[in-house]
């Protein structure tokens, strides 16, 4: 499955990537075909499970490096044309270059090869492009909750209060902040940088305060 991501800028400017949702890639790659910040251990997270004998390198940065190094010196308060085609339909957005840049690194980030983010894979399966918070924690609470029927479907003990998302949330944080890292010493403009910070954001509000932001949709299931 195919997603692609056309941004077309005013300058004349255009960057095209087309992203599958299935990428294999060697677990030992040669350093000089990567840059130094997509190593393994370069500002590797703390809470990562993955060991230099398994992997080379970060799998979140070999598959978004080449992004990261044509959008470094885009600031990310330029107006941008961006499509999004999916197998399914086509979407199309008049807005700056970080919005489209967060939800294009945001489906990047949860189909790669990281065992952290491997349980947003459902989510990304079916991906909505420049969601929005409220979109993005309803879709997050049901398939958490979808998840929970499978495991109740094979006689598991099943979560209802949510905690295992919110303790999910709380390792997306730390890792966003520490990929950060990462996106520092790749590129100077902020583009990048913002869409980090936003997703750090995002998973801090997913973790801290769920049940707050789930008060405010509740008179929709009344």
């Amino acid at each position: 499955m195919f997603i692609e991501y056309t941004f077309s800028m005013d300058d004349g400017t255009a960057f095209h990537y087309p992203v599958d949702f299935i990428r294999n890639h060697d677990a030992i790659l040669e350093n000089s075909q990567y840059p130094t910040w997509t190593q393994l251990e370069f500002h590797q997270c703390p809470n990562c499970p993955v060991k230099k004998t398994e992997y080379a390198h970060c799998p979140v940065a070999i598959d978004a490096h080449e992004i990261v190094l044509e959008f470094a010196e885009v600031l990310s308060c330029k107006e941008a044309d961006i499509h999004v085609r999916t197998p399914e339909r086509e979407y199309f957005k008049r807005t700056d270059a970080q919005t489209g840049l967060r939800s294009l690194i945001g489906f990047v980030m949860a189909t790669s090869s990281c065992p952290i983010l491997n349980p947003l894979r459902g989510l990304a399966y079916y991906h909505l492009p420049f969601a929005s918070l409220n979109e993005t924690i309803f879709r997050a609470t049901t398939s958490y909750l979808l998840q929970q029927y499978y495991i109740n479907q094979k006689g598991g003990e099943i979560d209802l209060e949510l905690n295992g998302l919110k303790k999910h949330f709380k390792e997306l944080q730390t890792l966003n902040f520490h990929f950060l890292e990462r996106i520092r010493a790749a590129c100077d403009a902020d583009a990048n940088l913002n869409v980090l910070a936003t997703l750090f954001t995002i998973s801090s509000v997913l973790s801290l305060s769920l049940e707050k932001h789930l008060k405010k949709i509740e008179h929709l299931f009344d």
